[in-house]
């Protein structure tokens, strides 16, 4: 069976099924050092799927440092460390190469992390793969298997700002905005700490979508979510290109991913308490449902409908993501 009739999760699942895998499913892997955790994670990207043909290498440079970075800000960790390898097509300029390198630098010395070298090949391709070391107090690292029923499902910032840029791109509309805006992403650092100081309980990033990351916690933990449509923000922009393209609001925001913003839940108890910290930090935090026993339903302003859509997912024909 070829990869692309069964998409990214299930290989995923076909892998960890192979051999001993200890690890949950988290944004990190977890090395246990004494009152610590040592988080470890890699991501990697290609110039053919990931980069925008108008798009910048120094964007592309940022970006690649930004979705490393953004799997330990989605355990509340602190990054410390990155290293890089580089897949390289032997007619890349080399002045591109610079560009990229300088954008991933940039980003890395905005989060005081250090480079620490990495390695090169030649390929067919050009693709990047980065690796990210950091580090937390054990009862700070937010982890995934820490749903549980009943608890608040929180977002932070708004979500829609990448898909709509997405579309906009897809659809020929001021093409070289689009790009740097599907590029323009930020590893929530700057609050995940707090977020996790004041009561978080299992937290993830948005690069697969909302209703990616609903569905994922479905498959691996059993729990659904109940969520409210009118209490998700949406970036300025969603409602601007819905109305030019005709692509849903709600697709263009919630099923193709990008935001990297944090999707973490709170115990129903917890909420005075938590809300009035995130107020006195001025941390934009919004309310948008609950975990519950059920399947993964959201409330439209009248009724309450099933969400089929599972997000974006590598590796399949047709990505799950709106027509165009």
């Amino acid at each position: 069976m070829k990869l692309n009739k069964i998409g990214e999760r299930a290989i995923i699942d076909r892998i960890f099924s192979t051999g001993d895998i200890s690890q949950e499913p988290d944004d990190c892997s977890l090395m246990d050092c004494g009152e610590k955790y040592i988080l470890f994670t890699t991501d990697s990207i290609s110039e053919k799927i990931h980069i925008p043909e108008l798009a910048t290498p120094y964007e592309a440079g940022r970006f690649f440092g930004s979705i490393n970075l953004s799997d330990v800000a989605a355990m509340a960790g602190i990054p410390e460390s990155f290293m890089a390898s580089y897949n390289l097509r032997n007619d890349m300029e080399i002045d591109y190469l610079e560009e990229f390198s300088r954008g991933l630098s940039n980003l890395l010395q905005e989060y005081k992390v250090e480079f620490a070298g990495g390695d090169t090949k030649e390929a067919d391709e050009n693709i990047f793969v980065g690796f990210c070391i950091g580090r937390q107090e054990k009862d700070l690292v937010r982890k995934r298997s820490y749903i549980g029923p009943d608890q608040i499902l929180c977002l932070t910032g708004n979500i829609g700002k990448v898909g709509a840029a997405y579309i906009s791109y897809k659809n020929g509309i001021d093409v070289r905005e689009s790009s740097r805006r599907m590029l323009d992403i930020k590893p929530r650092l700057d609050v995940a700490e707090i977020i996790s100081k004041a009561g978080a309980k299992f937290m993830m990033d948005l690069s697969d979508g909302l209703f990616g990351c609903l569905s994922q916690m479905k498959h691996d933990y059993g729990y659904g979510f109940r969520i409210v449509e009118h209490e998700i923000k949406m970036h300025g922009s969603v409602d601007e290109i819905s109305k030019i393209t005709g692509v849903s609001k709600r697709d263009m925001a919630m099923n193709i991913g990008g935001d990297y913003e944090l999707l973490f839940t709170i115990e129903n108890d917890h909420f005075g308490e938590f809300s009035r910290e995130m107020e006195k930090n001025n941390i934009d935090v919004s309310y948008i449902g609950n975990t519950w026993e059920g399947n993964n339903i959201i409330f439209n302003g009248e009724r309450w409908e099933n969400i089929e859509e599972k997000g974006w997912e590598h590796f399949s024909v047709e990505p799950d993501s709106p027509e165009e």
